[in-house]
């Protein structure tokens, strides 16, 4: 017969595999609720900060806020794009799918430019090529524009503004699957970044598409972490050396934190 503290550990394993989302995919995803609420909240409480700051000597971290988050997201931004002489719209797809690894996008494209780009849709040419005349046809909608209403992804299929849009607006809501977005053409794998959804969707879905990039960079990054009621939260790792996790899905208090 199995002993008393046998069935306690039993048990303690059973609860954690019925904690919803523990060590799942869908972790981050409930970290920052629905997709229409995903602002992050944080909070400022002294005494957990003060809690969290006597760990950071044994752990090499810095407390960041979103602010300071962001500004490093920008600069891993333009640090690809200029030593890879690409656009930021095309590095940041990149440090999405190296899961915002700057050392990791530079080591794979020299490695192997052609094959980067083949595998995330930057292409150097396009591979359609649009008559001169002044009126072109959508792709979607099939109807006639002026060449000054039809916009292309790096592929040079050709769609107008209304039908790009409607495309784009409502992939972004959908949720963060608009990171990936691709040319609209079912043959076609060219990538559609944040410049052409700057340019072609409303200053509302602008910034819901921007959430879901920093969120994004929070999510995947392996050297952020977030903070929550004075434990770590740790979305790579289970354990940051003996700082404690916990699962909260709605967390009030939160802080970032940025591995060195």
């Amino acid at each position: 017969m199995d002993s008393e503290d046998d069935m306690h550990d039993a048990n303690d394993v059973e609860s954690m595999d019925d904690d919803e989302g523990f060590y799942s995919d869908e972790m981050g995803m409930d970290y920052y609720g629905s997709d229409d609420d995903i602002d992050v909240d944080f909070g400022e409480d002294n005494e957990g900060i003060k809690r969290i700051e006597a760990s950071r000597a044994e752990n090499n971290f810095i407390i960041l806020k979103e602010s300071d988050i962001k500004q490093r997201q920008e600069e891993d931004i333009t640090s690809v794009s200029t030593v890879l002489s690409i656009s930021r719209a095309a590095s940041s797809i990149l440090l999405r799918y190296y899961n915002w690894s700057v050392s990791e996008v530079h080591e794979a494209w020299f490695a192997d430019e052609d094959r980067v780009r083949k595998t995330f849709g930057l292409l150097k040419k396009p591979v359609v090529q649009l008559p001169s005349s002044r009126e072109l046809t959508c792709g979607i909608c099939f109807e006639a524009f002026h060449r000054g209403s039809i916009r292309s992804a790096a592929c040079g299929h050709p769609f107008c503004c209304a039908c790009w849009e409607g495309y784009i607006r409502t992939s972004i809501s959908d949720g963060p699957g608009c990171l990936i977005l691709r040319c609209p053409d079912p043959s076609c794998g060219a990538a559609v970044g944040q410049d052409m959804i700057v340019m072609l969707v409303s200053d509302e879905d602008n910034r819901k598409y921007s959430r879901y990039l920093l969120r994004s960079y929070i999510e995947d990054n392996k050297k952020v972490y977030v903070a929550i009621d004075y434990d770590i939260w740790s979305i790579n790792q289970p354990l940051i050396r003996g700082l404690h996790i916990t699962s909260i899905r709605q967390p009030k208090v939160g802080v970032l934190l940025y591995i060195l």
